[in-house]
C-alpha cells in the first residue's frame, strides 16, 4: 500500500530491499548509477528540447511554408507593425493572406507531438515490462534522432509534422521510462534528489540549445537545428548503450516494502552480495539485451492494471495537477515570443528568453530534491520511522502557489504594462519553477503510493498529463486573442487553484484511499492468525 518503515532504531532502512545478487540494479556502485542517470538525463534533454524549443519557431515555419525566406526576420522589426504600446498577440498574422497553410495547421508542429508523446507511453511502459527497459530505451533513442534527420530533410509541412511525431515517440521515453528506471536504481529516500537533478540538468542543457536556436534559424536555416540536435542525439544514444544497463528487476511485495527475503549480515541493513551463488556482473550484464528474459504475462497484466488504476482518486488528482501545470507552461511558452517581439526584442535575441529556465533549474534541484528529501525523511522520523507517501505532498504547496502567482503576473504584464519583456520573464520563471518541481515531486509520490503498480500509474500520469496539456494549450493563442492575457491566465490559475484545494483531503485521507484502492486490507488479527498457521505448518 506504499506505507513502509523508513527508520528503525534510528537507522535508515533500504527500500526497496536489494537482493544478494550482484546483478541486481540496486547493487550497482554509486558511480555506475550516476553515470546511468547522467546518460538518461542527456538523452532526455535532447528529446525534450526537440519537442519544446521548436514550438518557439512557429513564425519561422509560417514564413517557410508561405514561400518566404525566413531569414527576412534578421532585418524585420515586427514591433513596428503594432500600434504604439499595444501587443499584437500574433505578429505574423499577415501571413494568413499570403497563400500559405493556415496558422493552426503550422502550429501542429508544436502541439501534435505532445499528444503523440502521451499516447506512446501506453505502449512503451508495457513493452519495457515485457522485454526490458534497455531495449525500449535504445529503440526510443533511434526514433528520436531518426525523426530529427527526417524533419530536417522534409520537403512539405505534412512530412515535417509526421517526422516531429516520430521524434515525439522517442521523447515519450522521457515521460514514463525515466521515472521507472529511477525507481529501479534508487532507494526511496533518495528519489526526490535523483528526479529533481535529472529535470534540473535537463533544463540547463535545454538552455544552451534554446539560446542558440534563434541564431541558428536566422543565419543557417531551421533545418540545421534538426541536423545539429539529431547528431548530438546520436552521441547521447551511444551514451545510453555504454552506461545504462538493464534495470528491470522483478521484486516481491516484501522487498518493495523493505523486508529482506535473504538473511542479513551481522550489523548490516542490506544483504551481503553472494558471488558464489549468483556470479559476478559481466560485460553482457552491462551491455546485453533481453538477458533478464521476457515477462509477457506481466506486461499484459500491467495494461489491465493501467485501466484499473486510471480512475483511482489520488492517481486522477495527480494527473489533473500535472496536466494543468503542463498546459500553463505550454500556453505561456507559445505566447512569450510574440510578447517579446512586440515589445521591441529582435528575433536573434529571443534566445535570452531561456533566462527563466536558467534561474529555475538549480531552484528545482534544491526545492524539489534536496529539501524535499530532507522534509519527507524528517516527517518519517517524527512519525516513529514510518514513511507515508503523503509526506511528499507538503513539498508541492509552495511550487504550485508559485505557478498560480506566475499566471497572474504573466497575464497582468501581458495586458497592462508597457515594458512587457522583463516582467513577463519573471512570471515565466515562477511558472517554470512550479511546473518542474511539481512534476518531479508528484512522480515520486505516485510511484511510492503504488510500488507494485509503478509502471501502470506512471503510464496514466505521463499519458494523461500530455493529453490534458494538449487539450488546454492547443488553442491558447486564439483564446488569449479573444479574452486577453489576464483573463485567460486567470482561468488557468483558477483551475489549478481548485485542484490544489483537494490537497488536504489527499494528505489526511491518502492512506485510506490507498488501502481502499489496493484491495481488502487485512486486520492485525487476521495477519496474526495467518502467521500462526504458517509457523505450525512450517514445523
Amino acid at each position: 500500500m506504499g506505507t513502509s518503515t523508513l527508520y528503525e532504531n534510528g537507522q535508515i532502512r533500504y527500500i526497496p530491499m536489494p537482493t544478494p545478487d550482484p546483478k541486481d540494479p540496486l547493487n550497482l556502485k554509486t558511480w555506475r548509477k550516476r553515470a546511468a542517470l547522467i546518460a538518461i538525463c542527456f538523452f532526455g534533454a535532447l528529446a525534450l528540447s526537440a519537442e519544446v524549443l521548436i514550438g518557439g519557431l512557429i513564425p519561422v515555419f509560417a514564413l517557410e511554408y508561405s514561400g518566404i525566406d525566413p531569414k527576412i526576420l534578421n532585418d524585420l522589426d515586427i514591433s513596428t507593425l503594432n500600434p504604439p504600446g499595444v501587443v499584437n498577440l500574433d505578429p505574423l498574422s499577415f501571413l494568413d493572406d499570403l497563400g500559405g497553410p493556415p496558422l493552426w495547421k503550422v502550429s501542429l508542429l508544436a502541439s501534435l507531438p505532445l499528444l503523440t508523446n502521451g499516447i506512446s507511453s501506453y505502449f512503451l511502459v508495457p513493452l519495457s515490462i515485457s522485454i526490458g527497459r534497455r531495449p525500449v530505451l535504445l529503440f526510443c533513442g533511434i526514433l528520436a534522432w531518426t525523426g530529427g534527420f527526417w524533419a530536417g530533410c522534409s520537403k512539405s509541412l505534412e512530412s515535417h509534422i509526421v517526422a516531429r511525431c516520430v521524434q515525439a515517440i522517442g521523447a515519450g521515453a522521457v515521460e514514463a521510462l525515466i521515472p521507472l528506471i529511477v525507481q529501479d536504481l534508487v532507494f526511496i529516500h533518495q528519489r526526490n534528489n535523483a528526479m529533481s537533478a535529472i529535470w534540473a540538468t535537463q533544463g540547463l542543457i535545454m538552455i544552451g540549445l534554446g539560446s542558440a536556436t534563434p541564431v541558428i534559424a536566422a543565419n543557417l536555416g531551421w533545418r540545421y537545428l534538426y541536423y545539429i540536435s539529431a547528431s548530438i542525439a546520436v552521441v547521447a544514444w551511444f551514451a545510453l548503450i555504454a552506461f545504462v544497463p538493464e534495470t528491470r528487476w522483478m521484486r516481491s511485495k516484501e522487498e518493495l516494502n523493505g523486508q529482506p527475503v535473504s538473511p542479513l549480515c551481522s550489523g548490516r541493513t542490506r544483504p551481503c552480495l553472494n558471488y558464489t551463488s549468483y556470479g559476478e556482473r559481466t560485460l553482457w550484464t552491462d551491455l546485453g539485451l533481453f538477458q533478464s528474459g521476457f515477462e509477457h504475462r506481466a506486461a499484459a497484466k500491467s495494461m489491465l492494471d493501467t485501466l484499473r488504476t486510471m480512475f483511482y482518486p489520488n492517481v486522477l488528482w495527480v494527473v489533473i495537477i500535472n496536466g494543468v501545470v503542463l498546459s500553463i507552461d505550454m500556453a505561456a511558452g507559445q505566447v512569450l515570443s510574440p510578447v517579446l517581439i512586440a515589445s521591441g526584442w529582435n528575433f536573434k535575441t529571443l534566445g535570452f528568453a531561456v533566462a527563466p529556465f536558467v534561474l529555475a533549474a538549480p531552484c528545482v534541484w534544491v526545492l524539489g530534491g534536496v529539501l524535499a528529501d530532507k522534509a519527507s525523511n524528517a516527517i518519517a522520523r517524527q512519525n516513529g520511522g514510518r514513511r507515508e507517501p503523503e509526506a511528499h505532498l507538503a513539498n508541492i504547496v509552495f511550487p504550485l502557489l508559485c505557478t498560480i502567482v506566475g499566471c497572474i503576473l504573466f497575464g497582468n504584464f501581458g495586458d497592462h504594462t508597457k515594458q512587457k519583456g522583463i516582467p513577463s520573464l519573471v512570471g515565466m520563471f515562477l511558472i517554470v519553477l512550479g511546473s518542474m518541481t511539481a512534476n518531479t515531486v508528484m512522480n515520486v509520490y505516485i510511484v511510492e503510493s503504488y510500488p507494485q503498480w509503478a509502471g501502470p500509474v506512471l503510464v496514466n500520469v505521463s499519458s494523461f498529463r500530455c493529453i490534458i496539456g494538449f487539450a488546454m494549450s492547443f488553442r491558447a493563442i486564439t483564446w488569449i486573442q479573444q479574452r486577453g492575457f489576464l483573463s485567460s491566465f486567470s482561468i488557468y490559475a483558477g483551475v489549478l487553484g481548485f485542484a490544489l484545494l483537494f490537497l488536504p483531503l489527499m494528505y489526511w485521507k491518502g492512506k485510506a484511499i490507498r488501502q481502499w484502492t489496493s484491495g481488502t486490507v487485512k486486520s492485525a488479527t487476521e495477519v496474526e492468525r495467518e502467521l500462526g498457521n504458517y509457523i505450525v505448518n512450517k514445523h
